[in-house]
């Protein structure tokens, strides 16, 4: 990809950029490739420790240059008691949760039905161009903590960006 090493440090007006700097903007900071997968199915579990939501992108990067923004959205619902806590995190395959995606919290507000349908984003630079992959993990404070997604499709996304 190409690097924007020609570029000012600043613009002002009446700048006008040339060739070579706009040659070097082309594939700087694109979409490289979007990489998505689904799951219907009802996860549920009682585990105070993370488990695996069976729900998971793989992405191979086309530079090791290239960052990753990893997007997971489901309807979650904590357990049906008020105050009870289901907490969710993105993950690489050695379970280590994403910046910015880890822990996320969703609080049964009162008792009863309640969900919420939060979109959880996490960013990485895998410095590689071997596959890597990223799930979903969740877990509960007490009680069962669900992945409803029979009501709306889970889904995963791994998108790349160029330098």
């Amino acid at each position: 990809m190409a690097t924007p090493t020609s570029l000012p440090a600043t613009f002002v007006a009446g700048n006008v950029l040339t060739a070579a700097q706009m040659n070097d903007l082309r594939g700087a900071f694109r979409v490289l490739q979007i990489v998505r997968a689904t799951d219907s199915t009802i996860r549920t579990t009682s585990s105070t420790s993370y488990v695996d939501a069976d729900i998971s992108v793989t992405i191979t990067p086309t530079s090791t240059s290239s960052t990753l923004l990893i997007l997971w959205v489901a309807s979650f619902r904590p357990s049906l008691i008020a105050g009870r806590l289901l907490e969710a995190s993105i993950t690489d395959s050695s379970n280590v949760a994403l910046s910015g995606a880890e822990n996320v919290r969703i609080y049964a507000q009162t008792s009863g039905e309640y969900r919420d349908t939060p979109t959880l984003i996490g960013y990485s630079a895998p410095a590689t161009t071997s596959a890597v992959t990223y799930k979903g993990r969740f877990k509960t404070t007490a009680g069962a903590a669900v992945v409803q997604n029979d009501e709306i499709t889970g889904q995963m996304y791994a998108l790349e960006v160029s330098a």
